[in-house]
């Protein structure tokens, strides 16, 4: 893909969260049904992964508490062979959530994209029924394209609106 692409999932069915993204050039977008996955490659070989989806909680008693579970969850468990830093907060405009970083650490394997980082996110409205997690896995510790399209990443709420959208 030569272009820089704009793709948005809007909220549909029992699903009330959606979300929308913006690749810069030189990156590969794939949609899926629940989520999207952007690849970037340089002479065959992988420079980074970025998947978006979607999930679905209750987050109106502990929003926080399931976000930062959501979080490290996804960020790994050692049984998959990661070292997990413990979660921080972090804020987007209209939504806010945790990241939590790792590392593959399994003894004589060097995996292509040992890099990995997550999020979970969810937008300050608390009727949304959800939030999203974009789990990034790099050849380096830093991916430019994927702190592009973290800048641009929008998480929508009902009708299709981020959440500082007046």
């Amino acid at each position: 893909m030569s272009a820089a692409t704009r793709y948005r999932q809007l909220p549909s069915g029992a699903r009330s969260i959606g979300f929308e993204l913006e690749t810069p050039n030189g990156v590969e977008l794939v949609a899926g049904e629940a989520n999207v996955r952007v690849c970037e490659r340089r002479d065959g070989k992988p420079i980074g992964e970025l998947e978006v989806s979607v999930f679905q909680a209750a987050l109106v008693i502990d929003r926080d508490g399931i976000l930062e579970e959501k979080v490290q969850e996804a960020a790994g468990a050692a049984e998959r062979g990661l070292r997990v830093a413990p979660a921080i907060p972090v804020s987007l405009p209209g939504a806010s959530g945790y990241r939590a970083d790792a590392d593959v650490v399994r003894p004589g394997v060097r995996p292509a994209l040992p890099y990995v980082h997550v999020f979970a996110l969810a937008p300050h409205d608390l009727a949304a029924d959800g939030g999203v997690v974009v789990t990034v896995r790099c050849a380096s510790p830093e991916w430019p394209a994927a702190d592009a399209i973290l800048r641009s990443l929008r998480v929508l709420g009902r009708r299709g609106r981020t959440a500082n959208d007046s």
